[in-house]
């Protein structure tokens, strides 16, 4: 397996799982990796064997982005310093840079997340349940005065008979 092959495969197993950043981040730091073993006399081929392969990473990779707390955003795009010019054309970096531009990610594992989350639930929890209580407080206010009409609007109804 080539090392663009292999950076190919390590992107597709991550595309749509971690956020753009890292994915970016991983790949330029397997491209250096191997670069740099090359030069120290091995050929790429064996480097890449003793990777384990691209899946293997990708699981190692996605592991850790859910273990930690600091993850990227997922706002940096690709083709900074240090970038590989190797595996991909321009104009496909940029529609994937501009396709991943406005993606948010919340991070659920950070305690003043979750408690802002929780807190909204039961603001709206809250809203919802006032809403519903103060209708049905409302309809039988106003119930209560006017139960003696609706009561002799039926006795009339009753004595006259329906609609002749």
């Amino acid at each position: 397996m080539s090392k663009t092959e292999f950076l190919q495969d390590l992107k597709r197993e991550l595309e749509g799982r971690i956020p753009y950043s890292v994915i970016q981040e991983n790949l330029r730091y397997y491209d250096t990796y191997i670069s740099e073993e090359a030069a120290k006399g091995q050929s790429e081929d064996e480097v890449i064997e003793s990777l384990g392969g691209p899946r293997i990473i990708a699981r190692t990779i996605l592991d850790a982005a859910f273990d930690t707390e600091d993850r990227p955003d997922g706002y940096e795009s690709y083709g900074g310093e240090g970038s590989s010019e190797g595996y991909e054309d321009n104009s496909r970096r940029e529609s994937e840079s501009s396709m991943h531009r406005n993606i948010h990610y919340v991070d659920f594992s950070k305690w003043h997340v979750r408690l802002i989350a929780g807190l909204v639930v039961f603001l709206v929890i809250f809203l919802l349940m006032t809403v519903f209580f103060g209708i049905i407080g409302l309809a039988s206010w106003i119930l209560s005065y006017i139960w003696p009409v609706l009561l002799v609007f039926l006795i009339l109804w009753m004595f006259r008979g329906p609609g002749r």
